[in-house]
Order: C-alpha cells, then sequence, then structure tokens
C-alpha cells in the first residue's frame, strides 16, 4: 500500500510550480463555446455543402470525392471550435487547490524572503526564535513599479482572495533592539523589490499604538479618470483603510507596520490581529528595559 502511494506522489518542479501557480491566477473556469460562433458556422456551411452535392450532383467519383473535402473541412472547423474550450477545461482542472497556494506562500515566504531579511538585519540565525521573529505580510493591490501589472492581482477563494504579490514586514526582537524590514514580493516571479531596513534601540522607543490609517493609494483594477468630465464620477478608487500598528522612538521616527487591509479580503492564514502583534512588542519592550517576565503571546500566523 505505501509503495502504491509513493508512485502516486509526482514531484513538482519548480518551472511546473510557477506554471500551476499562475493558471490559478490567470486561467478561468470556461463555458461550453456559443453554437453561434463562427466556427460553427463554418462547419455547418460546409457539412451542408457536402450534403448538397451528394444530393443533386451525378453520383461519380470526383463527386465523392468533393463531398469528402467538404465533409473534412466541417470536420477542421468543427475542431477549431471545440480546442480552445477542452485545452483551457484542462488546465482549469490542474490549477491548484487555495490550501496548496496557501501553502506554497508560506513556504515561499519562508525560504525566499525570510533569508533576505536576515542577512541585510545582519542577524545570527542561531538566536531566531518564533517569539522574536514575527513576519506581517498583507496583500499588494496597487500599481508597484518592477512588478508587472498583471502579477498585480487576486482570486476569489470564497470567504476571501489570495493574491499574487505581497508586502512582507519582519520584526526581529534582539536583546538590545527591535530590527524591521520590509520589502515588495513579487510571488509569482519569486522576486523581492524595494528592500528597506530601520533599527530602535529599546531604550529609544516612546511609544507602541495600534491606529487605522486611511491609504492613499488606488486599487489596480479601478477604472481610469475621465480627464474631460465635468463632475466627479463618484467611483470609490482608493484602497481605504488600514489597520496598523506605529512603533514610534523619541527622534520621531516610525517603524508603521500594516497589518491588516480590510478591504482586501485577505486569508485569515496571512492576516494578523494588530492587538497581538502590539502586545508581543510590549511584552518585548518591557522585559528588556525593566526585567518583567511574561508569557509572549505568539501572533496567529505560520512560519
Amino acid at each position: 500500500m505505501a509503495d502504491a502511494h509513493q508512485e502516486d506522489i509526482v514531484e513538482i518542479t519548480p518551472e511546473m510550480k510557477t506554471m500551476l501557480m499562475k493558471n490559478y491566477f490567470f486561467v478561468n473556469k470556461v463555458k461550453f463555446p456559443s453554437f453561434f460562433a463562427g466556427s460553427v458556422f463554418m462547419a455547418y456551411l460546409f457539412m451542408g455543402l457536402a450534403i448538397f452535392v451528394i444530393l443533386y450532383f451525378e453520383k461519380v467519383l470526383m463527386t465523392y470525392l468533393f463531398a469528402t473535402l467538404l465533409v473534412v473541412v466541417a470536420f477542421f472547423y468543427t475542431f477549431r471550435w471545440f480546442t480552445p474550450y477542452f485545452s483551457q477545461k484542462q488546465k482549469y482542472a490542474k490549477r491548484p487547490s487555495t490550501d496548496q497556494m496557501e501553502n506554497w506562500l508560506i513556504k515561499d515566504i519562508r525560504e525566499t524572503v525570510k533569508p533576505m531579511a536576515i542577512d541585510m538585519l545582519s542577524l545570527n540565525p542561531a538566536t531566531i526564535t518564533p517569539e522574536n521573529f514575527i513576519v506581517v505580510p498583507h496583500p499588494v493591490f496597487w500599481e508597484v513599479s518592477d512588478v508587472p501589472k498583471a502579477h498585480i492581482t487576486g482570486q476569489d477563494a470564497g470567504d476571501y482572495k489570495v493574491y499574487a504579490t505581497y508586502k512582507i514586514q519582519v520584526l526581529a526582537l534582539s536583546e538590545n533592539y527591535v530590527s524591521f524590514y520590509t520589502c515588495v514580493y513579487n510571488w509569482l516571479d519569486n522576486q523581492v523589490v524595494y528592500p528597506y531596513t530601520l533599527e530602535f534601540f529599546f531604550d529609544d522607543i516612546s511609544s507602541i499604538t495600534a491606529e487605522n490609517q486611511i491609504l492613499d493609494l488606488t486599487r489596480i483594477d479601478a477604472p481610469p479618470i475621465d480627464e474631460e468630465a465635468e463632475e466627479d464620477d463618484g467611483i470609490d478608487r482608493g484602497i481605504g483603510g488600514a489597520q496598523t500598528v506605529i512603533v514610534r522612538n523619541k527622534s520621531g521616527e516610525t517603524m508603521n507596520i500594516i497589518v491588516n487591509i480590510p478591504t482586501l479580503e485577505s486569508s485569515p492564514r496571512s492576516t494578523l490581529k494588530p492587538e497581538k502583534v502590539m502586545q508581543t512588542l510590549r511584552i518585548m519592550l518591557r522585559n528588556r528595559r525593566y526585567g518583567e517576565e511574561f508569557e509572549i503571546v505568539r501572533p496567529d500566523t505560520e512560519e
């Protein structure tokens, strides 16, 4: 039984995985082609001509050969009618499940983004634990330079959506300071762009607050603004509000951690609660400053 099960397991290469991921976002469920499509009319036309030739022309070899040719052409147009449908149907059937996509996302963030964050922050991997290394992702659904516009997309998964591009934020809490790393992750190309780092010593932190902010960003799927229109069309093109955690130091610098963007309805597996992120930071801050011992409340996320 075990051997039979192992034979059913197919190794997915990186190229195959990329193809499957793109199928998930870009291949939609297809409808059966219309009987009034152009190719159908051509098939009807040549089949009708074949019947006409058989019925109304002299029954000689040339008649049958010509009728056969017309039937072959009719089948050619019928093939052109059905082939795209079955090809798209096969691609759709091979799309990975939403659970598989989310597992891949978590794995790719861990294997691609996490090492980059560790390297840029000059951290010792041996000291990293789930309690002091917090990954906070959120989807990107606005235009970003160096990311193909087609890759800034989302797929409806029922109660939420799975996205193809994310902003990844990392909080690394060491003995004396909190380090912050952020980047835009073009998942379909497994590419990281616009990495950025910031670091605050615990002694310099003045406040940690949870705030709601309005993001001045335009949705990628928003219709263009009609510049010649005399009045505002009233369409809301913005991303809307975001739940954030703000860490401020005494000099006025801030770490702005976007925890959730409700309008984007991202997956519960990649969405944290601001209260838990803030609580983790505050407990660590009190422990480092005053030696207070508290149980770290791990944010609900998967590494």
